[in-house]
C-alpha cells in the first residue's frame, strides 16, 4: 500500500491479516519468560549467554527475534523484489521503459476497482499485494502463527500505550458503513513480528516500494499538526505503540530502519 495506507486517515482495500496464537510458545512464555527459549528449541543457556539470564518476557521475546532476524529480513526482502519486478513486468507496455519516470509516475489511471489514482499509487498498491502474498507463503514455513500482515492496532490510551487489535471483520465493516473515519489514529504495518501475540510484537516492517528508480530510500512519513499523532513520525509512532525494532523493506535496497 502506498504512504497513506500505513499512516491511517482512510484505508486502501487490503485484508488484514492475523495469524492466531501458537500455543506451544506463547502460551509458555506468558507463564514463564525462560519457557521462550526451550519452547523455541532453544537451551536456555543460550539465551543466558546472550544477556546473561534474561529477567523478563519482553526482553526474551527480543532475543527470541534477534536469533531470527536475518532468516526472516531475508524473506522480506526477496519478496519486495519479486512485487517490483512482477507488477512492472505486468504494466512494461505502459511505459516508455521498463522502469516509470517521473511525470509517468504522476500521471492518472484507475486501479482494478474503477477508482482514479496515479500511477504511483497504482504501482504501490500493486506491489503490496504481491509482497503480500509471498511474505505469507515464506513465513507461514519459516515462523506459522508467529508474524501477522496487515494487522490494525487501535491505539486505547496514548499515555500508557494501552491497545487492542482491530479484526479485519470490524475493518471492513466500518468502510461499508460509511465509518472509516473511526479507523483514523489506528496503526496498521505490513508485517508484525511476534511469538504468538501480536499485542506483544517484535518487530514491526512496512514496505516502501517508490515509483521511480532510486538509491536513497523515502524519508519516514510524518503525521500532519491536526492528527492523533501530530509532528510524529511513523517510525516513532510504530516504536511506541507496536514493536522496539521498526523498519522499512525497499527493492534493492533491502532493510533500511
Amino acid at each position: 500500500m502506498a504512504q497513506s495506507a500505513c499512516i491511517t486517515t482512510a484505508p486502501i482495500g487490503a485484508h488484514a491479516g492475523h495469524f492466531g496464537y501458537d500455543n506451544t510458545v506463547s502460551a509458555a512464555c506468558r507463564q514463564n519468560s525462560v519457557n521462550c527459549a526451550a519452547a523455541a528449541g532453544k537451551d536456555i543457556e543460550t539465551v543466558r549467554e546472550v544477556g546473561t539470564a534474561v529477567a523478563s518476557t519482553a526482553a526474551t521475546l527480543q532475543v527470541l527475534f534477534e536469533q531470527a532476524k536475518g532468516s526472516i529480513e531475508e524473506k522480506l526482502e526477496k519478496c519486495a523484489n519479486k512485487a517490483r519486478s512482477d507488477v512492472l513486468i505486468r504494466h512494461r507496455r505502459e511505459f516508455k521503459a521498463d522502469t516509470p519516470d517521473a511525470d509517468e509516475c504522476r500521471q492518472m489511471t484507475q486501479n482494478k476497482n474503477g477508482r482514479k489514482m496515479s500511477w504511483a499509487q497504482r504501482l504501490g498498491e500493486e506491489m503490496h499485494e504481491v509482497a503480500r502474498e509471498c511474505v505469507d507463503q515464506e513465513l507461514s514455513a519459516l515462523r506459522k502463527g508467529r508474524y501477522s500482515l496487515e494487522q490494525r492496532y487501535r491505539i486505547i490510551n496514548l499515555e500508557t500505550g494501552e491497545k487492542k487489535l482491530v479484526s479485519a471483520k470490524e475493518e471492513d465493516a466500518l468502510v461499508n458503513s460509511g465509518n472509516a473515519g473511526e479507523l483514523t489514529g489506528t496503526l496498521k504495518p505490513d508485517v508484525v513480528i511476534h511469538e504468538g501475540d501480536p499485542l506483544n510484537a517484535q518487530a514491526a516492517y512496512d514496505f516502501k516500494f517508490p515509483c521511480v528508480n532510486t538509491d536513497r530510500a523515502p524519508d519516514w512519513g510524518r503525521y500532519p499538526k491536526e492528527h492523533p499523532f501530530g509532528n510524529e513520525t511513523q517510525k516513532s509512532v510504530y516504536q511506541k505503540y507496536i514493536a522496539p525494532f521498526v523498519a522499512r523493506i525497499l527493492p534493492r535496497l533491502g532493510v533500511v530502519p
